[in-house]
């Protein structure tokens, strides 16, 4: 039986993608894409357990391998009911928050996630993130909800959409929880160092590149300082919306986004 802990990173991961096939192991710097978010989630203070939930298909048996190799927690679920590939994962190992983390966030900062999960017990939150609205760049997002808030939106989420975008639901019905952002004092969201596409991982090359003889776990802060010296670098991919995902899947039920 795996202990109850109190707050948990779930990293979604697989190697299908439509538009940059397997870039879950492509590497950055001397790990791979999946490596850098595990350990950077895993770095937070107030995080105690880091679980990797990926798809059935074959074609993520490799990263159901790398986990097993390195003893990282791993459960296999729906490839396109991301929903319960979560509550899965929260079944098998056992908390009371989750902090959802994509694994195409290879710069995921720990101290972001420390200063959610402190606000979000400072209010007793229901969902706490730091997209509501956003002011960090793509890349940095991260979300903490109560397993027993996510348990009960499984119940009610029945729309596509839903249950692909995990959290979707309760961004769409905000007054029916507790919500927190956590918000920068200026607004970087139209920065994209996430990894979705060729020119994504251009630019996450160099960030890597410039930072490979310094400490590992180097800060949002210290990105930021980089990109700014270097502005040039954040046109390589800065003409993609940060909510396309979200809004096709939308648009295949023939309705727009709340937000939209």
């Amino acid at each position: 039986m795996n202990s109850r802990v109190k707050n948990q990173v779930i990293i979604q991961a697989r190697m299908g993608s439509t538009r940059l096939p397997g870039k879950t192991a492509l590497k950055l710097g001397r790990r791979t894409v999946l490596e850098h978010v595990v350990r950077r989630s895993g770095a937070a203070m107030l995080v105690n357990r880091v679980v990797v939930a990926t798809t059935e298909l074959a074609g993520d048996d490799e990263l159901a391998a790398w986990c097993d190799e390195r003893g990282v927690p791993c459960v296999r679920g729906s490839s396109e009911d991301v929903l319960s590939r979560y509550l899965l994962a929260a079944e098998r190992f056992p908390c009371e928050n989750i902090i959802r983390i994509t694994a195409d966030c290879p710069l995921i900062d720990p101290g972001i996630i420390d200063a959610l999960l402190s606000l979000h017990a400072g209010i007793d939150a229901d969902y706490t993130s730091n997209v509501i609205p956003p002011t960090f760049p793509v890349g940095f997002d991260a979300e903490v909800i109560k397993t027993s808030v996510l348990q009960n939106v499984g119940h009610l989420a029945e729309l596509a959409s839903h249950r692909e975008h995990v959290t979707l639901f309760i961004r769409e019905n905000l007054d029916r929880f507790r919500t927190a952002n956590l918000s920068y004092g200026q607004s970087y969201e139209h920065i994209r160092l996430t990894l979705d596409r060729d020119n994504d991982y251009q630019l996450l090359t160099k960030v890597f590149a410039h930072f490979d003889n310094g400490p590992e776990l180097f800060s949002f802060y210290q990105i930021m300082e980089f990109l700014e010296q270097n502005p040039g670098l954040i046109a390589i991919n800065s003409d993609v919306d940060r909510f396309e995902g979200m809004k096709k899947s939308a648009a295949s039920e023939n309705r727009r986004l709340k937000w939209q």
